[in-house]
């Protein structure tokens, strides 16, 4: 546990007053909205589940090409990764709008973007491990 980090965490404003089971259930609270990589094959399962995958794959169109070439290349799918994740709805939005994938919808699009929501706690934000009591007290004691 990085206590210099904790204890400058604990001593912000946003903690006073609170008891120290407040203050660690703050801090490992998964409250914070957060992107998380996804593995590309867990879409192209999603995509098999709905006979999309294949024609995709084999799709000689741009917009084929684009995803088949992204899930070979960005293993996992960065989403976290801000210039990533712009590419990767480009190239959701391209399946949606191709001509020769029209059962990709925007529904697909949607569940393959939720893949990567996900939430971290402000411990997570942090780079500390879940905080426990015995940290909380460490912290407080910590010069």
């Amino acid at each position: 546990m990085d206590y210099s980090v904790l204890k400058t965490e604990i001593d912000l404003p946003a903690y006073s007053g609170m008891t120290d089971q407040q203050i660690m259930n703050a801090l490992n609270d998964k409250t914070i909205a957060a992107y998380i990589d996804v593995d590309p094959l867990d879409i192209e399962a999603y995509l098999m589940l709905y006979d999309l995958w294949i024609p995709i794959k084999e799709g000689t169109s741009l917009a084929s090409k684009k995803t088949v070439e992204a899930f070979r290349l960005f293993k996992p799918l960065s989403f976290s990764d801000p210039v990533k994740r712009v590419k990767i709805i480009q190239i959701l939005d391209g399946l949606v709008t191709d001509v020769t994938t029209p059962d990709f919808t925007s529904t697909h699009k949607d569940f393959i973007l939720a893949m990567a929501d996900s939430f971290i706690s402000r411990a997570d934000e942090l780079g500390l491990p879940d905080v426990d009591l015995t940290d909380i007290q460490n912290a407080k004691e910590y010069v």
